[in-house]
């Protein structure tokens, strides 16, 4: 159990986006892909969050705007986003994610759930309802600090 003390507290964060990262990472590097773990991150993004600019998914991603404009400069030049005129300042575009994208990102979901599968088909029930509940409390805390 966690104490609510302030240490406690931030010593238990720490390790739980540790792991949660590294279960992320260990599962799409086992899943293989062509692309890139920014260029299936920039996909996941706009699936989760709707059309973004450059900038806002470069700020996301922790990467400089130039490397996040060559990501998505591959992701348009493949078909799986498409930019348009940002309709609250036409000097800007918005990336958006295209049929063809949310496609490529589902399957390479979908291999790197057929890798993690024998792990949790090793685990008991109670594991089993453990890790759901996890699940959704991540969801909810992701969601909670992505309002902040």
């Amino acid at each position: 159990m966690v104490s609510r003390s302030p240490d406690d507290l931030d010593q238990f964060s720490a390790r739980l986006t540790s792991q949660a990262s590294r279960f992320a990472r260990t599962a799409s590097r086992k899943a293989g892909t062509r692309r890139s773990l920014i260029s299936l991150r920039a996909l996941a993004n706009l699936q989760q969050d709707g059309d973004l600019r450059v900038g806002e998914l470069a700020l996301r991603e922790a990467i400089t705007q130039p490397a996040m404009t060559s990501a998505v400069n591959r992701l348009e030049a493949d078909g799986l986003v498409v930019r348009r005129a940002d309709p609250g300042d036409a000097r800007a575009a918005v990336v958006s994610l295209t049929e063809a994208g949310a496609e490529e990102l589902h399957e390479f979901r979908m291999r790197a759930a057929a890798k993690v599968r024998p792990a949790l088909e090793a685990l008991g029930e109670e594991d089993l309802a453990v890790l759901a509940r996890a699940a959704d409390l991540l969801e909810a805390l992701a969601d909670r600090l992505n309002k902040e």
